[in-house]
């Protein structure tokens, strides 16, 4: 049961945070804090799954029960209080990086039989990521997965105080596919000789 861990939405969701938390999109979260002071990740009031929502970061599959209402379910409610803090603790140590050497994150999810039954673990650690760098990752172990009668929460409504943009780095954009640009052709300009 639990060796499908991760499972296809689990490695949906890695690989969209792992793509947020590193490179220009972690640097452009880290100048969304700096700028509004939005504690959206880590504070007391707030949601993470409005934050990943937020952040556009939910599995992408459109099967039924909804991976989507699921993940959301798994942020705002499946987890602990304590599951939730340490993630927050993670994600506030990794962006307010004072020191500089922590250049983006990394996430995991792990089937870990030693894990007691129908819980979780959340494991925040330092990965070395060249000289004098680090990744902070986040590993959630578990013995389970989320059981496949939830039917998950819907979209997480704002936190209160929550500052502006609604999406930090962006609205994703949906791309249409089989479509081609359509390019405006000029006129070649006719000139006289003299």
């Amino acid at each position: 049961m639990g060796d499908a861990l991760p499972n296809g939405n689990d490695l949906d969701v890695i690989n969209q945070l792992n793509n947020a938390f590193t490179g220009a999109s972690f640097g452009g979260i880290r100048q969304f804090v700096a700028d509004t002071g939005d504690d959206f990740l880590w504070g007391n009031n707030r949601n993470l799954a409005r934050a990943s929502w937020r952040l556009g970061i939910w599995p992408t599959a459109t099967t039924t029960p909804s991976p989507k209402r699921r993940w959301f379910a798994f942020l705002g409610r499946i987890l602990s209080k304590t599951n939730r803090d340490d993630i927050k603790r993670g994600l506030k140590n990794a962006v307010l990086n004072n020191t500089g050497n922590v250049i983006g994150m990394q996430f995991w999810a792990q089937y870990d039989p030693n894990v007691a039954p129908n819980s979780y673990i959340v494991v925040v650690s330092d990965v070395p990521a060249g000289a004098g760098q680090i990744y902070r990752k986040i590993t959630i172990l578990t013995d389970h997965e989320i059981p496949s009668s939830e039917a998950g929460d819907p979209n997480p409504g704002p936190d209160n105080g929550e500052k502006p943009p609604v999406h930090p780095l962006g609205k994703k954009k949906k791309t249409k596919k089989g479509r081609k640009k359509k390019t405006a052709k000029k006129k070649a300009k006719k000139y006289k000789s003299s």
